[in-house]
């Protein structure tokens, strides 16, 4: 009787990363949300989870229609840019 081999794909464990680029500022911000062993990946998706698309451009949408327009240099020396 032959026998028979069932093979079975194993998990990759390559992960792809990028290298995204950014100012040391907002790094030295990133480094104060960084707790434990959580990787920056984990961070941002915390971040980002934190703040869904949609909850951010129905509040987009809510400032434009409230606040009068202004120009982008007004709010980049507000915001420190």
């Amino acid at each position: 009787m032959k026998s028979m081999h069932i093979m079975h794909p194993m998990a990759s464990k390559v992960r792809e990363y990028t290298t995204l680029p950014v100012r040391k500022k907002t790094l030295r911000r990133l480094k104060g949300y960084k707790v434990g062993g959580v990787s920056y990946d984990e961070l941002l998706n915390d971040l980002l989870d934190a703040h869904p698309p949609e909850e951010f451009f129905l509040e987009h949408l809510r400032r434009l229609k409230r606040e009068p327009r202004r120009p982008w240099s007004e709010i980049k020396k507000e915001l420190n840019l």
